[in-house]
């Protein structure tokens, strides 16, 4: 019973860190944040924050991993509540899903889009740190059950995330170089582009 409660305080003191650095990374940008505020605020030694993490950029890796596993499992969701049977077509849907998800929540895109890696990347996608989900196995199944196959599909899914995050960021937050609406039409384009340039012809298999 009370390794119970002792595993729950520190949940409760790792989702406080969590949710304080990401307000004032959000507000006050990394660079201006440090470790001493990220702990004040959530009410925390700053001890205890290096018992968590190893410093402010690690935290914000786990902050991404985190909101962006929030939004996949979202996207995912209503996917399965699809009957779409192509790959591709199941890639299209959760991209429109992820950024009419963005659309509404303009402060987690231009944190994600300012501070996405292939390090983040690795840690949400192979390392599912942070997040309730194994996209790696997801992603795995899926291009598995795929009669399509693919020369290298995390390289690709990297490549999509990238597009969908730089290329939407500019066109919700200023309607550069168009509108979100008619944006999208050219990003499930590109899309469909980079899985297509990433077949493998049928011979090769």
């Amino acid at each position: 019973m009370k390794t119970g409660k002792a595993e729950e305080n520190k949940r409760k003191k790792r989702e406080a860190l969590m949710h304080t650095a990401f307000e004032l990374f959000s507000h006050e940008g990394i660079a201006h944040t440090s470790i001493s505020d990220i702990a004040e605020k959530a009410g925390v030694g700053k001890g205890t924050f290096y018992f968590y993490f190893k410093d402010k950029y690690d935290l914000r890796n786990h902050i991404i991993a985190a909101k962006s596993g929030e939004i996949f499992i979202r996207a995912k969701n209503a996917l399965d509540q699809t009957d779409l049977v192509l790959l591709e077509d199941k890639i299209i849907f959760l991209a429109d899903n992820i950024i009419s998800q963005l659309e509404n929540d303009v402060i987690t895109l231009r944190f994600v889009y300012k501070n996405l890696s292939w390090g983040v990347f690795e840690s949400a996608f192979i390392e599912h740190r942070d997040t309730n989900i194994d996209f790696g196995l997801v992603f795995e199944s899926a291009i598995r059950e795929s009669e399509i196959k693919y020369e290298n599909p995390l390289i690709m899914i990297y490549m999509i995330i990238e597009l969908i995050s730089s290329t939407c960021h500019d066109s919700i937050l200023y309607g550069k170089p168009l509108p979100i609406n008619e944006m999208k039409g050219y990003v499930f384009q590109s899309i469909r582009a980079i899985m297509r340039a990433q077949q493998i012809s049928p011979e090769k298999i």
